[in-house]
């Protein structure tokens, strides 16, 4: 049973809205934020303001400082039963002096933070001021702040909480999901090999490391799955008490429809912690480590990145529906260096194939916070940016995650030898940190695939409006390899290749043969009836198309583009534009009604 919006988290959110109303009244009529402050909600200064003396200074619309400042206040106010409210703009003497943050980036920071996006609204009082108000809803899930901490609010002030404690709060107030139950159970009823398998998983994780300092129980505690009274809550039961049954399941097979190669034990009376353990096991054997060559900086790499094989089978295994008794089924192709994982149940929360990178739900959250407190998961909806980030970097194919008949969830990561032609490019991305972004990732594989990238396109592969995906494209322009803009401006609003990732992409030939062969940069160069493709994709994303482009992406002559271009127009592929000479002069797609 998935928790959906209810009539208590409906009159919460009233009530809060109200108050802030009553507040700012108050606040317009000359009140001190101390005579109006209410529960629930907190006044806050821009982080930043102040000088010397106390003298308020300007502010910036855009600090980082205040955004940091401001999430963690959000986190707080998530992992507080009924939520809160933030006031930011009254001084912490009770001064109003206004906000001068810039609502729609401080709401996306924020998110970035601690994955929450709160309503900000802008507020002006009577005399002019600006405030913002953030309106925060109860968390279905804890939410850490940016240090990595749990934190409610307790009167005027976030106190530390543990899982625990939470998971008994939101129990109590909305009692939807059955994992956070308390049972009879203890945790003396958990054996021995369970928690080594506990903490084989923790240490191979790595993050959450320093749980391997505490005892038994406080290792139990920290992660939410023991009640005060030593009792263990229902997902403690489900993951660490012995299963009925064999939950996961693993085959390997040569090829497809080919022999099979390994199968797993029946596993019934292991707990689902050991069998989760088990079957990594066997997948870091099947999946071999490939050496790369001297230069590129990773080494040896898997043929499916190891991040993305675990959090494959972490979603599966979270996220899947309980009811059904069937196992997740795994299976491995070895020649295809490819892993398919089917979990019971279809997407919920409204999430469907076409939002599963950009849409965040939990169908179990007990589980999935079970999950991230031990470091197996990043937080809820991350693991599949990372999937999706290791496996194009690497020069694979996106995952493919669709619902399928039953219903069930199949996920498929297709890897094997990285292709060094596409490493050569996403390994030297500066600013390193933005290796790591899964936009700037996809719009490299997307121009690495087409030979251009452009918002429409762009959006189809991050799951997101095109406006969405217009911002992540300003991101990629700040990028730059060797000191050269990774992007380029094309004709509007297509972006190109900029000249270090050809130089690095044709550097070695022997690199670009195996990467074209395997759908990638094709437009390098390109054969007639590639170069036609790639035409006609690019006047799909715009409405014209130059010789200077087609030499920019392809690395042909300007001369050498445009015969090119003559070429399909003759062959009444194209049309002259309107601008025919001169530095305007493009083509656009022949209209189907145009004579031939």
């Amino acid at each position: 049973m998935a928790l959906q919006p209810d009539g208590e988290v409906v009159e919460d959110r009233r009530r809060l809205v109200d108050a802030v109303g009553r507040a700012l009244t108050l606040l317009g009529e000359g009140s001190s934020a101390d005579a109006v402050e209410a529960e629930g909600i907190d006044f806050k200064e821009e982080a930043g303001r102040r000088g010397r003396a106390g003298v308020i200074l300007p502010g910036q619309p855009r600090s980082e400082a205040v955004a940091t400042q401001l999430a963690d206040e959000v986190a707080c106010l998530a992992n507080t039963p009924s939520g809160g409210a933030l006031i930011v703009g009254v001084a912490d003497d009770g001064t109003v002096i206004g906000a001068v943050s810039e609502r729609d980036w401080l709401r996306q920071r924020i998110h970035e933070r601690v994955d929450i996006a709160p309503a900000v609204e802008e507020r002006w009082l009577p005399d002019g001021t600006r405030l913002l108000v953030l309106l925060v809803a109860a968390a279905r899930e804890p939410v850490e702040n940016v240090a990595g901490n749990l934190r409610w609010r307790v009167g005027a002030r976030c106190a530390p909480v543990d899982r625990s404690e939470w998971w008994q709060e939101r129990l109590r107030r909305q009692g939807a999901d059955p994992l956070t139950a308390r049972t009879e159970r203890t945790d003396d009823d958990i054996s021995a090999d369970a928690f080594a398998a506990l903490r084989r998983l923790i240490r191979g994780a790595g993050p959450h490391s320093e749980l391997l300092d505490l005892s038994r129980r406080d290792m139990l505690t920290r992660v939410g799955v023991l009640l005060p009274d030593r009792h263990l809550t229902a997902a403690g039961v489900h993951m660490l008490l012995p299963a009925p049954r064999t939950v996961v399941e693993l085959v390997a097979l040569d090829v497809p429809g080919g022999d099979v190669t390994l199968t797993m034990p029946d596993m019934s009376g292991l707990s689902l912690i050991e069998q989760l353990a088990e079957v990594e096991g066997r997948l870091e054997s099947l999946d071999r480590s490939v050496s790369l060559p001297r230069g590129l900086q990773l080494g040896s790499v898997r043929q499916i990145p190891w991040l993305a094989v675990r959090e494959a089978l972490l979603n599966a295994l979270v996220h899947r529906d309980w009811l059904p008794r069937e196992a997740v089924h795994i299976s491995w192709v070895e020649e295809d260096a490819s892993m398919d994982v089917v979990s019971p149940g279809g997407f919920a929360g409204g999430v469907t194939g076409d939002t599963v990178l950009s849409s965040r739900y939990s169908r179990n959250p007990a589980l999935a916070d079970f999950a991230r407190a031990l470091g197996l998961v990043e937080r809820q909806g991350v693991g599949v940016d990372r999937m999706y980030r290791e496996m194009v970097t690497l020069g694979h194919r996106p995952p493919v995650i669709r619902e399928e008949p039953g219903p069930q969830v199949r996920t498929r990561l297709v890897g094997g030898r990285p292709l060094d032609a596409v490493l050569a490019v996403t390994g030297a991305v500066n600013p390193v940190s933005r290796r790591r972004d899964v936009r700037v990732s996809l719009a490299i594989h997307a121009l690495l695939r087409d030979g251009f990238v452009g918002a429409r396109s762009l959006s189809v592969l991050l799951q997101v409006p095109a406006d969405e995906a217009a911002e992540a494209l300003d991101v990629a322009m700040g990028c730059s390899i060797d000191g050269d803009p990774l992007l380029v401006p094309g004709s509007h609003p297509v972006l190109l290749p900029g000249e270090a990732v050809t130089r690095r992409v044709a550097g070695d030939p022997s690199a670009l043969a195996v990467a074209q062969r395997r759908g990638l940069m094709r437009w390098y160069r390109p054969a007639p009836d590639a170069a036609r493709v790639l035409v006609r994709q690019f006047l799909a994303e715009t409405d014209r198309i130059s010789s200077s482009d087609l030499a920019q992406i392809t690395g042909l002559t300007q001369q050498g583009a445009l015969q090119m271009l003559m070429r399909m127009t003759n062959e009444g592929h194209l049309d002259r534009g309107s601008a025919a000479r001169g530095r305007h002069a493009h083509f656009v797609a022949r209209s189907p009604s145009a004579p031939s």
